[in-house]
């Protein structure tokens, strides 16, 4: 996506809603970040501010992240009083739209679920979103104080919107990644719910977490439903022996994949067998 000159250099707007440090703070605009100097380390903000990344990349740090890589549509939250580092990369292009404003503000939407406590969000750059960018600064720097308080509820609105496109980019990756798992899960090979956390580089509890909310059940759970109702398919056809189908299912034995048989149809194997092919 092409960046409108206009937009490359630094540009920003401020108002002050009260005298506090904290939450009287109101600021938005583009600025232009090309050496390693303009990194900034173990910053905390008092008040609230997030920038979304338009071009080039670099990576945030804070206690409970060592390390997130930032590229263009990241989304990135100082939060108050959470001491971080965002590290640019030299030569890479960077070019940010941040907004900022107060601490108490910030909390009481966090606590309403309307803003997001997670340091980086993904929400993804369009044509759109970097017009909203510069409209937004647009309407700080024409806007008479009189006007403050519509420029705040757009600023809040900015903010949300970006956070309800992260959930959906989110969701969106994670129903991908779940209906991956669930068709690994159900191949031949049948792999193990740990082998395929490992193969997404998920962590296992993590997988088993989002595969329950995604399909009401954990992944071994799934998995064992498919193999014993490709058993029961395969019992239908009275070449294939109990102890074979035991085998293609990957039952250790045939007494496994018995017992395993019973405890969700009610029946043996072989007394299923028997009752179809009657």
């Amino acid at each position: 996506m092409e960046i409108p000159s206009q937009y490359l250099r630094n540009a920003t707007a401020h108002r002050s809603l009260s005298a506090s440090p904290e939450d009287g703070i109101f600021s938005c605009g583009f600025l232009v970040k090309t050496r390693a100097g303009d990194s900034q380390r173990d910053l905390v903000f008092a008040h609230y501010g997030g920038f979304l990344l338009i071009s080039g990349s670099g990576e945030y740090q804070d206690a409970g992240h060592p390390s997130i890589p930032l590229r263009p549509g990241c989304f990135v939250q100082r939060l108050p009083g959470v001491c971080h580092s965002t590290l640019v990369n030299p030569g890479s292009g960077w070019l940010e739209f941040f907004v900022c404003f107060g601490r108490e503000f910030y909390c009481s939407m966090a606590n309403l679920g309307f803003f997001s406590r997670e340091p980086v969000l993904f929400p993804g750059l369009s044509e759109g979103l970097l017009s909203q960018c510069g409209s937004l600064l647009e309407q700080f720097q024409a806007a008479p104080e009189s006007e403050t308080a519509g420029l705040f509820l757009s600023a809040q609105k900015f903010v949300m919107e970006i956070v309800e496109s992260s959930q959906d980019v989110r969701l969106g990756a994670m129903r991908g990644a779940m209906a991956k798992a669930a068709e690994t899960l159900c191949g031949h090979d049948f792999p193990s719910p740990g082998d395929t956390a490992a193969m997404l580089g998920m962590e296992y509890e993590t997988f088993r977490k989002q595969f329950k909310q995604a399909y009401q059940c954990p992944p071994g759970a799934y998995q064992m439903r498919y193999r014993l109702n490709w058993a029961k398919q395969m019992l239908m056809d009275s070449s294939k022996s109990i102890q074979e189908i035991a085998f293609l299912c990957k039952f250790s034995d045939a007494f496994a994949f018995s017992k395993a048989f019973r405890g969700r149809f009610g029946l043996s194997p072989s007394r299923f067998r028997s009752l179809y092919l009657r």
